[in-house]
């Protein structure tokens, strides 16, 4: 029996190494795109010899071509970008020609020499909703049909490359799919970001922990719940989730105040935190808290890992990752 091959961009990230691992265990073929200056890490050193690793640009609309001549993918999850919010007003050109124009290259590669494909899902962003002050008053999530409000230049560019994908699915019929990503937590090599950051400096520092702004509200989807969408994504045989953007929810949003008070108690830990002693964004969305009704309806995922238990499962993880 031949297998399915998927094809990952940003395999080196977060999501791409999960996404990578969970589809080698589960029989597909698996192949990645790196950078040329990407230094291997530990999750991508464990893969060797399970996934084929091509290297390239985004920008680079004729090695993309030589890549999907070469591999023929099945399915495609498009992960890879320049994904840090703050990076994108200081660097826009940068950021857009890679998560936009590199987009472009990606599908019209594709569309053009890939005509076996069978989904090809862009990880977009929840980003992309921007300010929705009526709704954080009321506290209401936000869904497909939510008006997008570009606040950054990463926004404008995920809001682009979303319209590219419906673009070519309604003139060529291109199985695209788009998922407006929220925060997705459980990192086992990286503590950047939010929840990791605090799991980790107050496993680190029992005395008193630096942060930011306290007050944005955010929603979080476990990894694990993540990976299980993409591929469910890819098993779905309804024709009628092609051409569409969803959101994925799950709608728990909470301040970045009360995620810090849930790991400390998590932690029993007694230390005290300095809010904004780091740098405050320019452009910070204060409310971002999607729900997933509209992809749970029509392929029959749904979260299954709650907020509390996805934060036990990382705290674990990194006292054994920092021996403490």
């Amino acid at each position: 029996m031949v297998k399915e091959r998927i094809l990952i961009t940003g395999i080196s990230g977060f999501i791409g190494n999960e996404l990578a691992e969970k589809a080698v265990e589960e029989g597909y073929e698996v192949a990645g795109l790196i950078r040329q200056s990407f230094r291997y890490n530990d999750a991508i050193n464990r893969m060797k010899g399970k996934i084929k690793l091509y290297e390239g640009s985004l920008n680079d609309y004729a090695k993309l071509v030589n890549i999907v001549d070469d591999y023929m993918p099945d399915f495609v999850a498009h992960l890879g970008a320049i994904t840090p919010v703050s990076y994108s007003f200081s660097h826009p050109w940068e950021v857009i020609n890679t998560n936009l124009i590199g987009t472009v290259n990606l599908t019209e590669a594709l569309k053009k020499h890939c005509p076996s494909l069978k989904k090809f899902v862009f990880a977009s962003s929840m980003e992309t909703f921007g300010q929705q002050s009526e709704l954080h008053k009321k506290f209401i999530p936000f869904n497909e049909e939510t008006e997008q409000r570009a606040a950054c230049p990463y926004a404008v560019a995920k809001i682009g490359a979303e319209k590219y994908v419906k673009y070519l699915n309604y003139a060529y019929k291109f199985p695209g799919i788009s998922l407006r990503q929220t925060n997705c937590y459980g990192r086992k090599w990286n503590d950047y970001f939010v929840a990791e950051a605090f799991i980790t400096q107050m496993l680190k520092k029992p005395s008193e922990v630096n942060f930011g702004n306290p007050l944005p509200v955010r929603n979080f989807l476990y990894i694990d719940d993540l990976v299980d969408l993409y591929l469910t994504l890819f098993k779905s045989d309804n024709p009628d989730i092609l051409g569409e953007s969803f959101t994925t929810g799950p709608p728990n949003g909470i301040t970045i105040e009360e995620l810090a008070n849930i790991i400390a108690n998590k932690l029993d830990w007694k230390g005290e935190i300095n809010w904004y002693t780091r740098e405050i964004r320019d452009g910070e969305i204060y409310y971002l808290n999607s729900d997933n009704k509209k992809v749970t309806k029509m392929t029959g995922w749904e979260p299954k890992i709650t907020l509390g238990k996805g934060l036990d499962m990382t705290i674990d993880y990194w006292k054994q990752k920092l021996d403490i």
